[in-house]
């Protein structure tokens, strides 16, 4: 079920949205200002929040920004449309901009394309962070690689099958044993057979 979090302090609007939104199967958290939206998300990770953008104590504009630091999307509504609050909410990531009076009508649509391009978006970070992994792991294979060219006066290929080999022989992952290679662990011995031919 998907988690929708409300943030309002107009009760009425809030009890209006809240009602709506779980009428159509939606699970919907409420809060009526941002300090108590942070602690409902501190226990609950809503999938999307709606914001009002002008709240006392906290706007929304700030709240936005701490749940950025938690990776949770969110779209503002709000009952001003001036240039200058739409340039705000674009700014802080929001995925949507909705103008008050609301009709539940117009916010579920908003409500699923913000939850799709919020999926993308993680599905790209996701990729990003995947490919950083990749990048740093050959970065290591290649330096302890280095090291044992150095270290034992061989090829770059008999380095690696130095590697390839500790690793299958011990079941640890290749990049495991190019971390212990550079740290210089004098747990780890590897060296070429005797006959090994040098570089």
């Amino acid at each position: 079920m998907t988690k929708i979090l409300v943030v309002d302090d107009d009760l009425l609007v809030l009890a209006t949205i809240t009602m709506g939104l779980q009428q159509l199967g939606y699970l919907v958290l409420q809060a009526d200002n941002g300090p108590d939206a942070l602690t409902i998300c501190s226990q609950i990770t809503p999938d999307l929040a709606l914001l009002d953008i002008r709240m006392p104590s906290m706007s929304g504009l700030e709240l936005a920004k701490l749940l950025n630091e938690q990776m949770i999307p969110f779209v503002f509504l709000s009952a001003y449309c001036d240039e200058e609050m739409v340039k705000s909410a674009a700014e802080v990531g929001a995925l949507g901009y909705l103008i008050k009076p609301l009709e539940i009508s117009r916010i579920v649509p908003a409500i699923e394309v913000a939850l799709l391009r919020a999926d993308q978006q993680f599905k790209a970070v996701q990729t990003i962070d995947n490919l950083n992994s990749a990048l740093s792991k050959n970065r290591d294979i290649d330096i302890a690689i280095g090291l044992l060219m150095e270290r034992h006066q061989v090829s770059r290929v008999i380095a690696f099958e130095l590697l390839r080999e500790y690793a299958r022989s011990h079941r640890i992952k290749i990049v495991d044993v190019a971390t212990a290679v550079i740290d210089g662990s004098p747990k780890l011995c590897l060296s070429p057979p005797i006959d090994t031919p040098k570089k």
